[in-house]
């Protein structure tokens, strides 16, 4: 009788873009999909919630022939979603892509999730590498960050518009508390103390523009302390992850 014979199971090729929020972490994803056909997952809770599309960046993220998955689609009734219960669904998204692919990629910016992902990375079958963007120039990061906050802000640029998400939800004493908690409505959240603004209708409210401004700066400060502090955590983690050679286009390309 022949011996049957075992062939080695191939570790899944995962690569993880990284990086703070508003360096570009989905357009790298999106141009590296592009040139290998795979499929990206989204390793971001907040852009798990539908209700928070202009909010969370995840308005216009889809790009027509790029394949991208999120963690899951929830609402804000929902309630959190857990670091460990985001990084169950990231690791069960990427091993069931993984059979039809022999790369995946991972784009995301969540301290919570990815500090998770690291700390099980014994544990799982993947081969990661790991490309953590870096951080620009502290006036060049903090003026595009205003650019988007003004985008934010402007219905219909990405979606109803952060004023529109935020009073929905503050309509709603229950969902409050999360939603303070949130980077951006944060920032909204203080102008509308100190400029007496009405949360539940401020995207209805006629703002003054010395105020809006003072709005979009706000946000973008918030963000930009918010992208420092990962980069320094991302820094920490990911140290020594991957050589550089072994995460460049080239090689990723010969893996797809």
């Amino acid at each position: 009788m022949a011996k049957s014979e075992t062939h080695p199971v191939a570790r899944p090729s995962v690569h993880l873009i990284a990086g703070p929020t508003g360096v570009g972490k989905s357009a790298a994803a999106t141009e590296l999909a592009r040139a290998t056909g795979a499929p990206i997952v989204v390793a971001d809770r907040l852009q798990c919630f539908t209700d928070l599309a202009t909010t969370s960046a995840r308005a216009g993220a889809d790009v027509p022939g790029v394949h991208r998955h999120w963690l899951g689609d929830r609402t804000f009734a929902d309630g959190d979603l857990p670091a460990a219960e985001a990084t169950d669904a990231l690791v069960a998204l990427v091993e069931r892509l993984a059979r039809t692919h022999p790369l995946v990629l991972v784009e995301g910016g969540s301290i919570s999730l990815l500090r998770e992902l690291c700390a099980r990375r014994p544990e799982l079958s993947w081969r990661l590498t790991v490309r953590l963007l870096p951080l620009p120039a502290r006036d060049e990061y903090v003026a595009a960050l205003t650019r988007r906050a003004h985008e934010m802000l402007t219905p219909g640029a990405c979606g109803p518009g952060l004023l529109h998400e935020l009073a929905a939800l503050w309509r709603d004493p229950r969902r409050r508390f999360l939603a303070a908690s949130v980077n951006g409505f944060e920032a909204v959240l203080e102008c509308c103390a100190k400029y007496s603004l009405d949360v539940g209708s401020i995207d209805e409210q006629h703002i003054p523009e010395h105020v809006r401004k003072r709005i979009t700066a706000l946000i973008a400060e918030r963000h930009a302390e918010h992208g420092f502090l990962q980069h320094r955590v991302f820094s920490e983690i990911f140290e020594g992850t991957v050589p550089e050679s072994e995460s460049g286009l080239g090689a990723l390309e010969r893996v797809a």
